[in-house]
């Protein structure tokens, strides 16, 4: 199996995979941190978003290093490799826990595909920007941009279940030998129906003909059992953290 660059690079690289978000995005160190500022539109209006990334870093040292790079609108920090007792570090030194994720991978080598579900739908991939008003009528599904349906990078996947779309999820090259999955998501009246597995079973069978070693994704609580079951392990526990603004201004200049 191939080697990961160290964790923390691997998640936030994962945010910038595809051409739209390297147009409204870039990286850089801050300290020990990566940071991944990018630009995002709320209310009509544009906004600046950064994400922090924590390797092998204390919560003194990264919230330092948060404060002295700007603004504290919309900073997240996600520690990789973040058990219990990290988090309730981070947590003593203010910052509030949003949610615990995993990042998971599945070596292709070992995996074996099982039968999709006799309950689940079709997977389709979503080739053409026509495709865009199928993937619209996926209920709750934010919409997918037009030029990330153009983007030769992203692989996109829909069920149809007796004809209507009620599952996606995307996939993308991180380099040669790993690629990232994201997006995956169900239809609230669809789930537990086996769509996921249909979708995700496909994909991974498209990413081992194409000689991908490592399937990765970053897992909510929700979905862990789902990406289990389908052959990931675990690699590292992920806290996502706020600092509250008043926490990031306190001592600057």
């Amino acid at each position: 199996m191939s080697e990961l660059p160290s964790l923390h690079e691997l998640l936030a690289h994962s945010h910038l995979l595809t051409e739209r978000q390297r147009r409204l995005g870039s990286i850089g160190s801050v300290g020990p941190l990566l940071c991944v500022h990018s630009q995002a539109e709320r209310d009509g209006e544009a906004v600046a978003v950064d994400r922090f990334f924590a390797g092998d870093c204390s919560p003194t040292a990264a919230l330092l290093a948060m404060r002295n790079y700007g603004p504290e609108r919309d900073h997240l920090l996600f520690v990789v490799d973040a058990p219990a007792e990290r988090q309730r570090a981070f947590a003593r030194a203010g910052f509030r826990l949003l949610e615990s994720q995993w990042l998971m991978g599945c070596d292709l080598a070992q995996w074996q595909p099982s039968p999709p579900p006799t309950t689940a739908g079709t997977v389709h991939r979503a080739r053409a920007t026509a495709d865009a008003v199928t993937l619209s009528a996926i209920d709750g599904l934010e919409p997918v941009p037009m030029d990330e349906l153009r983007d030769p990078a992203l692989v996109h996947y829909y069920v149809a279940s007796e004809n209507h779309p009620v599952a996606y999820g995307r996939n993308a090259r991180y380099d040669r030998t790993i690629a990232w999955v994201s997006q995956v998501y169900t239809a609230p009246q669809h789930r537990r129906m086996g769509h996921a597995s249909a979708l995700m079973e496909q994909l991974l069978m498209d990413d081992a003909s194409a000689a991908v070693a490592r399937s990765m994704l970053l897992a909510t609580a929700m979905a862990h059992p789902l990406y289990a079951r389908l052959g990931y392990g675990d690699v590292a526990a992920v806290a996502i953290l706020q600092a509250p603004p008043a926490l990031l201004r306190r001592g600057t200049r």
